[in-house]
């Protein structure tokens, strides 16, 4: 049985499984939290066991995750060496619409859009460097973060710009939590008993998007070129006026890599509150702290516009998701979103909705003409599979 490695760097964590045989053997997560960082680790069968870590001990995940694998290979593995290794892309870029094979090429069209995505493709780069040193003997994979989008209509996926700049500079929507969106596709049956003609998928973590999804395959998103697109997030602004940030730049003086970073590092909550922690806001907004309150309605009221766009592109909705670790932990951020979206038949049990933190299951109330859903991610998993195909050759 094939040992494979997920790697999955977000722009506030760090998820690492050791699958075997498609089972989870070990996992960790690194996270920048609201008291600091964080690491939690567990092994199949065991109690999952946090602790809390320095920052460097964040920066250097993958050395310390290593360590570990290496000891449960020689452990239980009679010394079997890894596999393989697949790491979560997330890059601008008609290339990147694909899985893949990590090979030379694959890092030079990284390091030529790095910034475009700043948050994410440094950060993959140092990982694929980290498997490269660690694992020389591993296939080294890469799951696109983008591929699920890849089939969007051009009603959907084209901007109005000249035909000849969007050949010549690959300039499209691409989208992202592509892998996300998937392992919701792939897990929704077992859930509600049914696979949604018509299904929205809010992804609700540091990272926020939309997406339309019609009988299984995207067909519109929130975010485009870039994943600093859409909506606000936890420090990306989303949608700006395109005047509006040409005039920071103008009065402030920036160049395009200066302009590039603020929008994704000075933007979204923590532009507007000067923090990103949606709990944080959510403790603030209790204490009646007039900042985070709006902040709040802010992103949810981008939210449910974005829910009611979606309709659009599918003609209807049967199933709301909610997923990711803001969505999935907090029935009162659920609340804010969903109470304003009554018109399309959104009807949410209370109890059910307060119940479900941090697990799966259905909010809406019975006869609700929309059935809601609460579920958590499983990105992980979805690379996983993606690496078994690869391997297999069917992407």
């Amino acid at each position: 049985m094939a040992t494979t490695l997920v790697v999955n760097p977000g722009s506030s964590s760090r998820k690492y499984a050791l699958y075997r045989g498609g089972q989870t053997v070990l996992e960790f997560r690194f996270e920048d939290t609201n008291t600091g960082f964080e690491m939690c680790s567990q092994t199949a069968g065991t109690q999952q066991v946090c602790e809390a870590v320095k920052k460097d001990d964040f920066n250097e995940s993958f050395a310390r995750v290593a360590d570990a694998v290496g000891a449960y290979l020689f452990r239980e593995e009679r010394g079997k060496k890894l596999d393989t290794i697949v790491i979560r892309v997330v890059a601008p870029g008609t290339f990147f619409q694909r899985h893949a094979v990590i090979d030379d090429r694959y890092v030079a069209e990284l390091k030529r859009r790095a910034a475009t995505a700043p948050l994410h493709i440094p950060v993959i780069l140092r990982e694929i460097e980290n498997a490269q040193k660690c694992y020389k003997q591993a296939k080294l994979l890469a799951a696109s973060d983008s591929a699920f989008h890849s089939e969007m209509p051009p009603r959907a996926r084209e901007y109005s710009i000249m035909t000849e700049d969007v050949n010549q500079f690959d300039i499209h929507r691409f989208g992202y939590h592509g892998l996300s969106v998937a392992s919701i596709v792939r897990r929704i049956h077992p859930l509600i008993g049914l696979n949604p003609q018509r299904m929205v998928v809010c992804h609700i973590g540091s990272g926020t998007s939309v997406t339309a999804v019609k009988d299984g395959k995207s067909v519109e998103t929130t975010m485009g070129f870039s994943p600093s697109t859409g909506l606000p997030m936890g420090s990306r602004a989303g949608d700006i006026d395109t005047a509006a940030l040409l005039e920071l730049m103008r009065v402030k003086h920036w160049r395009p890599a200066e302009a590039e970073m603020y929008i994704n590092t000075n933007g979204g909550l923590a532009g507007m509150t000067k923090e990103s922690d949606i709990r944080r806001l959510l403790d603030r907004r209790s204490l009646n702290d007039a900042t985070a309150r709006q902040a709040l309605e802010i992103f949810a009221y981008n939210i449910q516009k974005a829910i009611a766009a979606q309709t659009v592109a599918l003609g209807g909705l049967d199933v709301l998701v909610l997923t990711a670790t803001a969505a999935v932990r907090s029935s009162e951020l659920r609340s804010m979103i969903l109470e304003g979206l009554s018109h399309l038949g959104v009807q949410v049990s209370k109890d059910r909705n307060d119940l479900l933190v941090g697990k799966d299951g259905v909010i809406s109330v019975r006869n609700s003409p929309v059935k809601v859903v609460v579920m958590r991610t499983d990105e992980m998993g979805e690379m996983a599979q993606v690496a078994d195909r690869l391997l297999l050759g069917i992407e």
